[in-house]
């Protein structure tokens, strides 16, 4: 098994299972890349990747699980590479971080302004994605460290540290009804046209998680993934949302009222993912103690050491 395998089979799953795209990426003819794959299924005992004719489709099970440990041996390989001159410097480099786009937009971005005024030579590479993604692409190595909500099921090779909390609110229209009560309840909610984020992703499931809890049916107009489009329809006068209060801009959004709903939707836990096992510069411990202050350096190894999660 040689690193240029694994750089090929890695480089025919991001051609699309394209191999004259693969062989241009490269530099080699098409034959070389189906040798190489071919050689190393002989070697692994498994096929890698799914076939019709003489084309490939896919990738099969464990062909998922290869390209996960092929990405991840070739990352650590480009670090070893590159370990001469970090070591020395530890001011340069690329710094890989999953996340949502909801947390990339209003949570991290005073983060990576800091980060990047601070460290101006580091690259950073922000991966989009939903929890299960994340932790998933932390525990392959294919990103450094993941921020946001995380399933209930960490892999065994991920840590987590608990961030920052969450909390939700309630927006309607300027003038809404809802604006009047001093406070509201899940009842008065139900009452009007909901429009919610999708219960894939942690936001939706806990609004409607509360709902069914009470056994309360409310009439949902609109699924979304993306918080401006929630804040948008609801502007618009098609119903009321439920949001997180950090994705409500007042100086933006004045087409919106604002209502306090923590006492009906509890709050949400963010937290950072980071591999047990991986060895990490300085400027990723900086970068998560400027997520979350009270992560030193000193606190994020002492966790590791006791192979625990906060």
């Amino acid at each position: 098994m040689t690193l240029q395998q694994l750089n090929c089979i890695c480089a025919v799953a991001e051609s699309g299972f394209n191999v004259s795209r693969a062989a241009e990426l490269l530099h080699t003819t098409q034959p070389g890349v189906s040798k190489m794959a071919r050689a190393l299924e002989k070697e692994l005992g498994v096929e890698i990747f799914l076939r019709r004719g003489n084309r490939l489709t896919g990738v099969t099970e464990a062909g998922r699980e290869a390209l996960a440990l092929a990405r991840r041996i070739m990352g650590d390989s480009k670090s070893l590479l590159g370990l001469s001159g970090q070591t020395q410097t530890e001011r340069s480099g690329t710094l890989r971080i999953g996340t949502s786009p909801l947390h990339a937009r209003y949570a991290l971005l005073e983060a990576v302004q800091r980060f990047s005024a601070a460290y101006p030579a580091v690259d950073l590479e922000v991966v989009q994605g939903r929890p299960p993604e994340i932790v998933n692409a932390v525990a392959s190595g294919e990103i450094d460290l993941g921020v946001g909500t995380v399933p209930g099921k960490v892999p065994a090779t991920v840590i987590t540290l608990e961030a920052y909390r969450i909390e939700y609110c309630l927006i309607v229209p300027r003038k809404h009804p809802l604006l009047r009560l001093h406070c509201v309840s899940i009842e008065d909610i139900a009452r009007y046209p909901l429009i919610t984020y999708n219960e894939s992703f942690n936001s939706g499931f806990v609004v409607q998680r509360e709902f069914q809890r009470r056994g309360i049916a409310p009439r949902i107009v609109m699924k979304a993934a993306d918080a401006n489009v929630v804040k948008a329809y609801v502007a618009s006068g098609l119903g009321i949302g439920v949001v997180l209060r950090m994705a409500v801009e007042p100086k933006r959004d004045q087409d919106l009222g604002i209502v306090p709903v923590a006492h009906i939707f509890p709050d949400s836990v963010a937290k950072i993912s980071l591999r047990r096992d991986e060895p990490r510069r300085t400027f990723v411990y900086d970068f998560v103690q400027l997520v979350s202050g009270k992560w030193t350096r000193e606190a994020v190894t002492a966790l590791l050491a006791s192979g625990s999660s906060a």
